[in-house]
């Protein structure tokens, strides 16, 4: 149907020759001619541009590219059909791409902007950031001539990153997009920081540029929540050692209880012990008790140093880490030095249960073995 439209003169005319009107009138809807019938109609051509009768006055078949471009650039978004009558595949489909990418970014600066132009520079968007209490305005434009659209090269690499960066801001359903608004926002400012021509066409030009360098910043954005994760994951990690370990002590502190307890109990046993037998009885007992003491004592002590050694593998997952590996480096450390001294000071006190134990079985055994000769 498309073909059947040419130029005469100033006009656009359908040639409806062969054509029913219930063909005409669907063509002419779905391209957004709200009433086929307002339009002039000479025998079998039909005059297209009476713009009352087209949707929001948009008639979207054009007598050349320029004339397309200064009818659709101030619109929000692209609009679904537009045609320029005469020009081949080829010169349509480098349009198209520059179309595209000329609308994702107008959506990606109305998404990321802080309010838009006035009515004596409507065609602009305007963004504010402020850092150390330092307020920075930035104007992008967005205003461009046919010409300079023309002049800007764009391939399918081009329109996908515009594309990608559209959809990074404009997901409202996404918990992170307001994170990547706010990244992006502060790629937009440093990008034009130092550029004279704050306009959508050097934005345009230089995608490549602004792609990369939001990217970049959007990396170490989010490796700095996982650094603060396995920050996280690391004292999480510290505290747990640090409780078992003293979950071990109490345990053998609780054990221990009984050194004392047998002691008394061999007081009293030796009241009433008349023979070496009943001695040797006694000091077969204490003997086992301590022993198994000394022996738990060290099972404890063997179990402090393979935690010690489970923590070591434990944090070594984070060597492959490259953002934020300094403050890693720094928890790790600070962490291995506390685990260090509470598993030092730990073995400790076990070594010296362990040496209390053995010392009052020898003070018992002189005491067993002075009242075997007396008896």
């Amino acid at each position: 149907m498309l073909d059947r439209i040419s130029l005469d003169d100033d006009q656009l005319v359908l040639n409806a020759e062969s054509l029913d009107d219930a063909e005409i009138n669907d063509f002419l809807t779905r391209h957004g001619c709200e009433s086929p019938q307002s339009l002039e109609r000479i025998g079998n051509h039909i005059y297209l541009l009476t713009s009352a009768a087209w949707t929001d006055r948009y008639i979207p078949f054009f007598a050349d590219a320029e004339a397309l471009w200064h009818a659709v650039r101030t619109k929000a978004t692209k609009p679904e059909h537009h045609y320029v009558i005469g020009m081949d595949a080829q010169g349509m489909a480098s349009f198209n791409l520059r179309l595209g990418v000329y609308f994702s970014l107008r959506s990606m600066l109305k998404s990321l902007c802080h309010h838009e132009g006035d009515e004596a520079q409507p065609m602009k968007y305007v963004f504010f950031s402020s850092k150390e209490s330092f307020l920075t305005k930035l104007e992008v434009r967005y205003a461009m001539s046919y010409s300079e659209l023309m002049s800007i090269d764009v391939d399918e690499a081009w329109a996908k990153r515009a594309k990608t960066l559209e959809s990074a801001v404009g997901e409202e359903d996404d918990v992170h997009c307001d994170e990547r608004r706010h990244v992006m926002r502060e790629a937009l400012i440093d990008f034009f920081k130092e550029e004279d021509s704050r306009n959508i066409k050097f934005l345009m030009s230089s995608l490549g540029k602004f792609y990369q360098g939001y990217t970049e910043r959007y990396k170490v954005y989010v490796s700095k929540f996982s650094v603060n994760k396995i920050l996280a994951g690391i004292e999480s990690e510290r505290v747990g050692f640090l409780c078992k370990v003293q979950d071990a002590i109490m345990a053998q502190q609780t054990k221990a209880f009984a050194i004392p307890g047998g002691v008394v109990a061999v007081g009293a046993i030796l009241k009433s012990t008349t023979t070496g037998w009943d001695f040797f009885v006694v000091f077969v007992g204490l003997l086992i008790s301590t022993w198994m003491i000394a022996s738990l004592n060290s099972n404890v002590i063997g179990h402090i140093d393979l935690l010690g050694e489970e923590f070591e593998q434990s944090v070594s997952k984070y060597d492959d880490v490259v953002v934020g590996i300094d403050e890693i480096k720094e928890e790790i450390n600070r962490s291995r030095s506390k685990l260090s001294g509470s598993s030092s000071a730990a073995k400790s006190r076990l070594r010296t249960l362990t040496r209390i134990s053995w010392l009052i079985l020898v003070l018992v055994s002189l005491v067993l073995f002075e009242r075997a000769n007396l008896v």
